[in-house]
């Protein structure tokens, strides 16, 4: 057992890494066998992993990887996802900024139409948070995590209803959602097409799939190398692009709607911390400002070039005959 440093939260805990079983894989999103080292990075374990590139189709994974037998000793109780959010004052200036500019920022997820009676399922849930969102908006918002612990967080903080598991699920029949939401989840299963095909066969026709994930063609992952903090290895199993995102949702029948990035100051300034423990530019120092990492971050938001890769799609009102096959 290690001890682990999570940057998130700002918490040690330890890492089962003995117990953990590691495998090597073709990619996870071609199947191709062979891939080129890609990058070698220290995880929030302090230990090296390794990022591959598919020689085939580009997509970068890690690789080796834990296997799924044993992932899940990853995924403690006390992952950070899992926890309540803490409630906090908001100050004067952010108070005067929401009431200029309306609280917080509007993502894609807006952009999907509230229908009445509508269901919508926020998979990998965790504590809960999103999914209540969402039913503050009028979804009947039902969440799923795999974890009995978020799922038991989830119950209790938000009083949502939780399926625990993964799709596919056998308590979860075709065309029974209007809406899916995937929020940083792609990136850490193993095979993102058998769960994008889970989640294109339960929404109903004409539903909306709305996918986060970290952006590998970030100005912040060009910046800052291994300390980008996205990267978060091991837990991180795949790192997407605009390319390889919109490949695997539109290989499962779903139409790709629009992508668009957004930028967070919190991912900003933990990859600035990490980076200036390694190095010594001037920008740097200078980004350790709370005013400063939050300009860049909108700077990055504004140019398409932020962390986070966000991507709304829909299902056709007939799938296609191939991606029916592939299901």
């Amino acid at each position: 057992m290690r001890p682990v440093r999570n940057l998130g939260t700002r918490e040690f805990r330890l890492m089962p890494s003995d117990r953990i079983a590691w495998e090597s894989v073709g990619c996870p999103l071609c199947g191709a066998r062979g891939d080129d080292e890609f990058l070698r990075a220290a995880g929030d374990d302090g230990g090296e992993y390794r990022l591959g590139r598919c020689r085939a189709c580009g997509f970068v994974f890690l690789n080796p990887r834990p296997d799924e037998a044993t992932v899940g000793l990853l995924y403690s109780a006390d992952y950070s996802p899992y926890q309540p959010p803490a409630r906090r004052r908001r100050g004067f200036v952010r108070r005067l900024r929401d009431h200029v500019v309306g609280r917080g920022e509007r993502t894609l997820s807006d952009r999907i139409p509230v229908k009445p009676g509508g269901v919508l399922l926020d998979y990998g849930c965790g504590a809960g948070a999103f999914a209540a969102e969402m039913r503050e908006r009028g979804w009947n918002a039902i969440g799923m995590d795999f974890s009995p612990h978020a799922a038991a967080t989830a119950r209790a903080h938000y009083g949502l209803r939780v399926i625990e598991g993964t799709l596919p699920h056998p308590a979860v029949a075709p065309d029974s959602f209007d809406a899916i939401t995937l929020r940083m989840v792609l990136e850490h299963v193993h095979d993102p097409l058998k769960l994008l095909r889970a989640a294109a066969d339960v929404l109903r026709p004409g539903g909306w799939l709305y996918v986060c994930v970290p952006n590998l063609s970030a100005w912040g992952f060009r910046a800052f190398g291994g300390a980008w903090f996205p990267l978060r290895l091991p837990w991180h199993l795949l790192h997407f692009t605009h390319k390889t995102l919109r490949r695997a949702v539109e290989a499962c029948g779903l139409a790709v709607e629009t992508i668009a990035t957004g930028g967070h100051s919190n991912w900003m300034g933990w990859s600035v911390d990490r980076a200036a423990r390694e190095r010594s530019e001037w920008w740097l120092r200078a980004a350790r400002v709370k005013f400063v990492r939050s300009a860049l971050a909108r700077w990055t938001r504004w140019t398409g070039q932020g962390d986070e890769l966000c991507l709304l799609a829909r299902k056709p009102l007939a799938l296609p005959a191939e991606a029916r096959r592939a299901a």
